[in-house]
């Protein structure tokens, strides 16, 4: 079963502008074992889906020059049916509804509960997460 994993490890692209989020995320998903691709920005995670294909997005709300929003609706654009997994500190019920209508399979409040971002994770996923 190990060896079936590593060659369907799945790709996750973390766009976040905050570098200290990007490599807690980051570094949570390796353990995870699954490939994590950072990105710093809106458009830098535009770049990356269309170089190469991913399984889902985390995708913060709150970034300059490019918010979440506005990054959703290009990803619908690019990748209509790609699972995004919108975060934000600011969630509330009416911004996850607007984030929902865009399109965005969830949303996740920070700062991220370990458990809450498997649980959000493991639908988009071949192989269940461990929590270790």
């Amino acid at each position: 079963m190990a060896s079936r994993f590593l060659k369907t490890k799945r790709r996750i692209l973390v766009v976040d502008d905050d570098p200290d989020i990007r490599t807690f995320l980051c570094d949570l998903l390796s353990h995870w074992h699954c490939k994590a691709i950072p990105a710093a920005s809106g458009w830098e995670a535009l770049e990356v889906l269309q170089g190469r294909p991913v399984d889902v997005v985390l995708l913060d709300v709150a970034m300059p020059i490019m918010d979440g929003a506005e990054t959703l609706g290009e990803i619908r654009r690019l990748a209509p049916n790609l699972p995004v997994i919108m975060m934000s500190a600011l969630m509330t019920a009416d911004l996850k509804r607007h984030l929902c209508e865009l399109g965005a399979q969830g949303c996740l409040v920070k700062p991220l509960e370990r458990e809450a971002l498997a649980l959000a994770l493991v639908p988009y996923l071949s192989k269940e997460i461990g929590m270790a």
